[in-house]
């Protein structure tokens, strides 16, 4: 690799380098313990908001974007685990930590507090997929009875959730785990809010299909600070 010759490139710290910004620091170092929470989130120190359903097999199903899951502890998160499933591909997740009133504008001198990991293609069964497989839940729908009369058969079907057989829809059913590094030294939070959605459209070829699509999160695992070593 070659660098323009008025890009400056350093082998090393100079010394120069070392008296602005250093003398070198230790590594931080503590202990953590783990506390994992799951569907349906139902705790003390939980706010869910902004969500469509709750399904013993999906989770909570989340509004994109504006669905959200608060959790407040009482020692620092260093770390947030999201487990869940869009109901279609392309899907995200979003952590964010904001101080009270604090916001993007507003960050001199730390990280930007919010976190996104896109790419999400693990997808969980949708309706339609439960009536081609005659689930227990599927024998209790039709066609043409989730599709409003606008199906016209299993064809029909399986070519708009592929948008033309592009999607290669059975490969997408898997869960998704999404890990985020939070906070820095110092200024770890006590409170995070985690959101979701979908950069596909959910129920293409319909009337009632809709962008962006929903995601359904499972379980939310945080690691917290326990002790510090001085």
């Amino acid at each position: 690799m070659s660098y323009p010759e008025n890009r400056p490139f350093f082998k090393n710290f100079t010394e120069e380098q070392r008296k602005m910004h250093g003398p070198n620091k230790e590594a931080e170092e503590f202990t953590t313990v783990r506390r994992v929470y799951e569907t349906p989130f139902m705790y003390d120190n939980l706010e869910a908001g902004n969500f469509c359903e709750i399904s013993a097999t999906k989770g909570i199903e989340f509004r994109s974007d504006d669905g959200y899951i608060t959790i407040t502890e009482d020692r620092p998160i260093v770390a947030v685990t999201v487990v869940g499933s869009g109901c279609v591909r392309a899907g995200y997740n979003i952590v964010e930590w904001w101080d009270e009133g604090e916001n993007i504008d507003d960050i001199p001198e730390q990280l930007v507090k919010r976190q996104r990991v896109d790419n999400l293609n693990g997808m969980h069964p949708s309706v339609w997929l439960e009536i081609l497989r005659q689930t227990t839940y599927g024998k209790n729908y039709t066609f043409d009875f989730v599709s409003r009369g606008e199906t016209k058969d299993v064809v029909d079907v399986l070519k708009n959730l592929t948008h033309g057989y592009y999607e290669n829809l059975q490969f997408s059913l898997y869960e998704n785990t999404a890990h985020f590094r939070v906070g820095a030294k110092g200024k770890y939070p006590k409170k995070v809010t985690v959101r979701s959605g979908c950069k596909g459209t959910e129920d293409p070829g319909y009337s009632f299909a809709y962008y962006p699509g929903d995601y359904a999160i499972r379980l939310i695992e945080l690691t917290v600070i326990d002790t510090v070593k001085k």
